[in-house]
């Protein structure tokens, strides 16, 4: 049986995902693919985490776009953005959502996985609490991953945007099937599916 890790602890935290207010544009998602340019991010295999972020980005834009979002990318090509950048770039938009996409890595290399952020003192509400679940459901039962850990951090990112914001942490690069995984194609559409299916 799939785990979902600490989920009834995590459906409360997450819930304030969809309290959107009204300045917020509703049908607006950005993705930050992380890293670029002279920053590559994770490296394995000679497999750089930027590359990856990027082409999961265009992925994910396609099928959120076929499901009717308008979908901003902060870079649409392999670029150097600070993070001060990005967040600006958010907060002129203000998205429904931001999803902040990055790669993992750990001196243990058995250690696999997806890990969720979000921001550290959230002015939490249970209203639409079922969107971890169903966010988790989708990612265990569409992906290869068989855990997803939800976590607080106090990511730049997530505590200066004033849109809702992820980091999404969707494999380890130190483990050689994550990697294998992230960067093929198939794994890269079933991600893509299982984010756009949550939402």
């Amino acid at each position: 049986m799939k785990k979902f890790t600490s989920l009834c602890f995590s459906v409360f935290l997450l819930s304030f995902i969809w309290v959107g207010s009204a300045q917020q544009n509703q049908k607006t998602i950005v993705i930050d693919a992380g890293h670029g340019g002279k920053d590559p991010g994770n490296i394995q295999e000679n497999v750089q985490e930027k590359d990856f972020t990027f082409q999961l980005s265009n992925t994910l834009r396609e099928a959120l776009e076929e499901k009717g979002y308008e979908v901003i990318l902060l870079r649409e090509n392999d670029e150097y953005m600070s993070l001060n950048d990005r967040i600006e770039r958010i907060n002129e938009i203000k998205p429904k959502l931001v999803l902040s996409l990055h790669a993992n890595a750990a001196h243990n290399t058995s250690k696999n996985g997806i890990e969720i952020y979000f921001a550290e003192g959230e002015d939490l509400n249970e209203t639409n609490s079922n969107f971890i679940s169903k966010l988790t459901y989708n990612l265990t039962s569409q992906t290869k991953y068989k855990e997803v850990n939800i976590k607080t951090a106090n990511f730049k990112i997530l505590r200066e945007s004033n849109s809702p914001a992820l980091v999404l942490e969707l494999g380890f690069m130190s483990n050689p099937k994550d990697l294998a995984y992230i960067k093929s194609k198939k794994g890269q559409q079933e991600i893509a599916k299982a984010l756009t299916a949550s939402l």
